[in-house]
């Protein structure tokens, strides 16, 4: 390991100086998979290791691995948590471009993990005197004194908190920092769903909704992690030979070629289904559960179907004003002349990503007791909406779910 070379010193000899450079060049690369006491360790092993050992490239990652809340080199501020990571990895990937380039001297990312990590362990000691003062003073207004300065630090406070609170020390400075971060997390997700409200076209994907809801009810949810499996099933689908790159609605048998393959990866590979035996269970709605478990309802299936779908360049809406069950609507070249909504295809991931036709659609209604609509109410029905009135239906689902527990509905309380 990296500790062990504390007394390094180049050597003298032209050969070993030749692969001393090359271990330089490689150094980057080689801290950039270790953990940053490694490159601590690097950067004081040999003053000719310090440059090598702070480069973007490290300490980007070490930055994306170690804040899940806050503040990001490449992210912009109070970003929403796909729009957060996007703009981080899009910063990573390009220090890596620059570093291969031979222009990988930046510092930046070591600057601010230094900054971030200080304002971690005057949390801490924020915390620490808080809980200190707690068990002297019953004085309201200068507790709140003492909290106020937390509550400020906002998104940049939780992921310290959330590791005080899940520490197996001091049970009562445990018990704070869960009350102190469970206000902070409630605050963050209302201020960030409220945000998404007001400006959908910016969510970087279709799952923007689904992940704010996902770090509100699990703060440790790992966004990156969630969005690298959504592109990795893009990338199995696109290995089938299912990825678009022209622009407009594709031909039917195109994108009946390309629903057979997500169906295949999403739920014969990787084994997505409806979860009907425990169809209330509020994991069902949130996108981390969803991807562990392999179970969901439409909604959540529709969301993760069509975040894959639109990777693959195949555009398709989830039917946010269906009733009773959110299907998936995949509009195609219209062959006749015909309205469009007669034309498309309608996806059922809940069903195992059946397809269905106009007809098959009317079919569908009968069997839900719907018998009888006439067509103007099925076209509303189908009508393509904003993106924020799926993450709405998303929050009802999860509030007539909380609704029967009130522990949980109290923390809801802090978005809706």
């Amino acid at each position: 390991t990296l500790p062990q070379y504390t007394s390094f010193r180049k050597p003298k000899s032209s050969r070993a100086m030749a692969g001393a450079d090359v271990l330089e060049a490689l150094l980057p690369t080689i801290l950039e998979f270790g953990s940053a006491r490694e490159a601590v360790a690097a950067a004081a092993a040999t003053s000719s290791w310090r440059s090598p050992a702070r480069t973007d490239q490290v300490w980007l990652r070490a930055c994306r691995s170690r804040w899940r809340f806050g503040a990001l080199p490449g992210a912009v501020p109070a970003s929403a948590p796909g729009a957060r990571d996007a703009g981080s990895l899009e910063r990573l990937e390009h220090a890596v471009e620059e570093h291969r380039a031979g222009r990988g001297g930046c510092s930046e990312a070591f600057s601010f993990y230094l900054r971030r990590a200080s304002q971690d362990a005057e949390t801490r000691q924020r915390l620490q005197a808080l809980s200190d003062d707690a068990g002297r003073s019953s004085d309201p207004e200068r507790l709140q004194g003492l909290v106020q300065p937390l509550l400020e630090l906002g998104g940049d406070a939780l992921d310290v908190l959330l590791s005080v609170e899940r520490s197996t020390g001091d049970r009562s400075l445990s018990s704070l920092a869960g009350a102190v971060r469970c206000r902070i997390s409630a605050a963050w997700a209302a201020v960030t769903w409220k945000k998404l409200m007001k400006e959908p076209e910016k969510a970087a994907t279709l799952e923007e909704g689904a992940l704010v809801l996902s770090q509100w009810a699990k703060p440790d949810a790992d966004v990156a992690g969630m969005r690298a499996t959504l592109e990795d099933f893009a990338s199995r689908v696109g290995s089938l030979g299912a990825r678009r790159v022209a622009e407009g609605p594709p031909r039917r048998e195109e994108a009946e070629a390309t629903i057979r393959a997500l169906n295949q990866v999403l739920f014969t590979d990787f084994g997505l289904r409806g979860n009907s035996g425990d169809y209330y269970n509020a994991d069902n709605s949130l996108l981390h559960a969803v991807l562990k478990t392999r179970r969901g309802i439409p909604i959540s299936l529709s969301v993760v179907w069509a975040a894959v779908a639109r990777r693959c360049g195949l555009a398709c809406h989830p039917l946010a004003a269906f009733p009773g069950h959110v299907l998936i609507r995949v509009p195609v070249q219209s062959e006749v002349a015909a309205p469009s909504e007669k034309q498309d295809l309608y996806v059922d991931a809940f069903d195992g990503g059946k397809v269905m036709s106009w007809q098959h659609l009317v079919e569908f209604l009968a069997q839900r007791g719907a018998r009888g609509i006439q067509e103007d109410q099925l076209r509303e029905c189908v009508k393509i909406l904003p993106p924020e009135q799926l993450y709405l239906r998303m929050m009802r689902n999860l509030v007539n779910i909380y609704q029967q527990d009130r522990g949980s509905w109290t923390l809801l309380e802090g978005i809706v």
